[in-house]
């Protein structure tokens, strides 16, 4: 599902159930302004023209093998620096708002998961190894997630609804944070079915420079993963640009399809895409025969 291993999911998902009990956040929206102000976080908005943010943070801090003084010096796009010594986040200002929240959240993690404090202070051998900056990062993507959204408060409101888009939509409504980050929500952490999503640009934009296909994330659940390692992204995206027409908005399509599981049986899926403006989430449910839909509350 995120990259991350069961002991260390268990472990964020208590770091973030007690912030959240802490915090006193129980009730949706979860708003980052309130966690930083439970840990004591200061945020900060950055652009990377401004040369005294270079002067500020030039230090031992690094991403991957460069220094951030080369990557600020090359203008790299970085969504957030976190300044351990500082206990500050700073956060690209020149991106869309949707995307400032989510490396908000995403830099809060690191601050609050104490094995990612070693990687942001020092050049251990360890910390320079690409895989473990990988691992560090799908932990906080994994954190940030469960944070914004409640932790498994979101879960057990998907539980209570129909799996089909228009209940990605309601969470979105209570949950107030972005289509992508609830549909990916969503797929992970909601019924224990073989759901999968299909994040892409459509095929009447052009192609993004910093996707290499059209199919920017593929995002499976648990079941999904067992049931369906075969499955890949290509496949999916094909049956995608087929089965999908040109809108502004909303439902650019609704079809089936079957796949292949790991036992050679063919399985029957609905599909639902809808378009934001900038990508088609499509979400792949598995037709499960005598299951009793519920409805969101």
């Amino acid at each position: 599902m995120s990259g991350v291993d069961g002991s260390t999911r268990k472990g964020i998902d208590k770091i973030v159930e007690r912030i959240l009990r802490d915090g006193d956040l129980r009730k949706p929206p979860i708003q980052i302004v309130d966690i930083i102000e439970h840990l004591k976080l200061h945020r900060d908005f950055y652009s990377l023209d401004d040369p005294k943010l270079l002067r500020r943070v030039a230090h031992r801090i690094q991403i991957g093998t460069n220094k951030i003084v080369n990557i600020l010096r090359e203008k790299i796009r970085l969504a957030a620096l976190w300044l351990p010594n500082e206990k500050r986040i700073l956060v690209d200002q020149s991106q869309p708002e949707p995307k400032q929240v989510w490396a908000s959240f995403h830099d809060t993690i690191h601050t609050a998961l104490p094995w990612h404090r070693e990687f942001f202070l020092g050049d251990t051998a360890q910390t320079l190894e690409p895989d473990y900056q990988d691992m560090l990062e799908s932990e906080a993507n994994y954190g940030a997630s469960a944070l914004m959204f409640g932790g498994e408060l979101f879960t057990l409101q998907a539980l209570d609804t129909v799996p089909c888009w228009h209940s990605v939509e309601q969470l979105q409504g209570v949950h107030k944070k972005s289509f992508v980050t609830t549909f990916r929500r969503y797929v992970e952490h909601s019924h224990d079915i073989a759901l999968a999503g299909l994040i892409s640009t459509p095929w009447w934009m052009p192609k993004p420079e910093d996707q290499i296909t059209r199919c920017r994330h593929f995002i499976r659940s648990g079941c999904f993963e067992r049931d369906f390692p075969a499955v890949h992204a290509d496949e999916l995206l094909r049956e995608v640009n087929r089965s999908t027409r040109q809108r502004k908005w909303g439902i650019a399509g609704e079809f089936a399809l079957s796949l292949i599981n790991a036992a050679g049986q063919q399985s029957d899926f609905a599909a639902e895409s809808f378009f934001n403006q900038h990508y088609l989430m499509t979400l792949f449910v598995a037709q499960t025969k005598g299951r009793v839909p519920k409805v969101l509350v």
